[in-house]
């Protein structure tokens, strides 16, 4: 990690270990390496604003899997550089991934409060009994995919 220029990290989903393992990240990481977080919903100003390296963390929220889904989510706090930002994003283009630029933080970021939209709309139109899950599958599979 002393000499990386990325370190992307994937732990769980709570914050204190967000918190932890971001404080031991700053103090390994050289001055110009990107801390870039897979988190798929904390912000990163949650994890990153005591840190002396505040500056350099980002989300960089990949969709799963990431080699059928190629776009990147990157997230930044609103200390963050923008020659971080710059940078992750030409690393991931550079990958072959798609990154978009969630231009401020929010619960969720933008593809996951999306398909928890479509979802919640799906739930009720079959709870409700306008359609069976099958044919709402259709739908979306033979549909709304296709048109996308």
């Amino acid at each position: 990690m002393h000499d990386a220029d990325y370190v992307q990290e994937n732990t769980a989903e709570r914050l204190d270990v967000k918190r932890q393992v971001y404080a031991q990240m700053d103090a390994a990481a050289k001055p110009a390496c990107m801390l870039a977080s897979s988190t798929s919903t904390i912000p990163a100003s949650a994890f990153s604003e005591g840190l002396a390296g505040r500056h350099r963390c980002i989300v960089a929220h990949p969709v799963n899997p990431p080699h059928v889904v190629p776009i990147v989510e990157l997230c930044p706090a609103p200390w963050i550089s923008a020659d971080v930002v710059a940078r992750t994003r030409a690393l991931q283009e550079k990958v072959g991934q798609v990154p978009i630029l969630v231009n401020k933080e929010v619960q969720g970021f933008i593809l996951n409060r999306l398909q928890a939209a479509l979802l919640m709309e799906a739930w009720r139109l079959v709870g409700e009994g306008y359609a069976s899950a099958e044919d709402l599958d259709k739908t979306i599979k033979d549909g709304l995919g296709l048109r996308w």
